[in-house]
C-alpha cells in the first residue's frame, strides 16, 4: 500500500525499497528469530521520520527499531491505529484482511511479511523468495554480532 502522500517521496523516488535494501540483515534476523520464538507473525520496522526527507541519503543512517509480532496481536495491533484515529476503519479492515491470509500461508523460510510505519503511515510489504533466507539473515548477523550491536539486543 503506497502512501499517496509526497513527503513519503524522498530522493527523487520510493525510500522503502532502498530501506528495505540497506537493512534486510537485520530484517531478516528479526524475522527468523522471531519465528522461532512466537511462530508466524511480521517485522514490525518504526523508522525515524526523518527518512522521509529528501535531504537524506543511501549514505545516511536512519534510526529504526524493530520488533517481532506474533499472528496473534497483529490484529490488535492495527486496531490500535484505527482507534487512535490515524487509519479509518475501511483501511484497518482492509489491512486486517490482507495481511491475515498472507501470515498464514507465508513460507518462513523464504519470505518475510514486513510492516513499516512512519509516524502513523503503515505500509505491507511480502518479501517473497528472497536471495538471502531469513535463517541465512539470522547466520550472518549472529557470526558478526559486534557489527550490529548495540541496535539488536540479543
Amino acid at each position: 500500500m503506497r502512501p499517496s502522500n509526497s513527503l513519503w517521496q524522498g530522493n527523487f523516488g520510493y525510500w522503502q525499497n532502498n530501506f528495505i535494501h540497506n537493512n534486510i540483515l537485520v530484517i531478516g534476523y528479526t524475522g527468523w528469530k522471531g519465528f522461532q520464538s512466537f511462530g508466524r507473525g511480521v517485522v514490525i520496522c518504526d523508522v525515524d521520520t526523518k527518512v522521509t526527507h529528501s535531504t537524506i541519503t543511501s549514505l545516511d543512517i536512519v534510526p529504526f527499531t524493530l520488533q517481532f509480532l506474533p499472528s496473534n496481536l497483529i490484529e490488535f495491533y492495527l486496531r490500535s491505529f484505527q482507534d487512535g484515529g490515524f487509519i479509518s476503519q475501511s483501511m484497518c479492515s482492509s489491512m486486517i484482511s490482507s495481511i491475515l491470509p498472507s501470515v498464514a500461508t507465508y513460507n518462513p523460510y523464504q519470505d518475510i511479511l514486513l510492516v513499516l510505519k512512519a509516524e502513523h503511515q503503515i505500509e505491507v510489504n511480502f518479501l517473497h523468495k528472497l536471495k538471502i533466507t531469513p535463517p541465512d539473515c539470522y547466520a550472518q548477523v549472529y557470526k558478526r554480532w559486534s557489527e550490529f550491536q548495540p541496535s539488536l539486543m540479543p
